[in-house]
């Protein structure tokens, strides 16, 4: 099989591709992982949109009314839900959705 790399605009020259990862093997997980969040941080570069999670690490439970303080509270924004195969992106409108597929085929 042969394949180019394109790169702002740029497309390198067709080289061949002689290794793959067969179907079952333990690093198509990890590699699906790293590949796929690249070209997700490259479709949503200007954009982030994620779930925004609050947490605390001191071994208590998280008291909400204790929440605006901000004393040993952390917080961590998930921006897409990767799976062995598979992402679920955050988006809970059609707009959004379709502003996401949007980023996503122009990446």
């Amino acid at each position: 099989m042969m394949s180019r790399i394109a790169d702002n605009g740029t497309v390198s020259e067709a080289f061949a591709v002689t290794k793959e990862v067969k179907q079952g093997c333990v690093l198509a997980p990890t590699l699906f992982s790293f590949m796929f969040s690249a070209i997700l941080m490259d479709a949503y570069r200007d954009e982030r949109p994620g779930i925004r999670i609050d947490y605390r690490m001191d071994g208590r439970l998280l008291n909400k009314r204790r929440m605006h303080f901000r004393l040993r509270v952390s917080t961590a924004t998930i921006h897409e839900l990767l799976f062995t195969d598979n992402c679920a992106l955050n988006e809970t409108t059609e707009e959004e959705m379709q502003r996401s597929m949007d980023l996503f085929a122009a990446a």
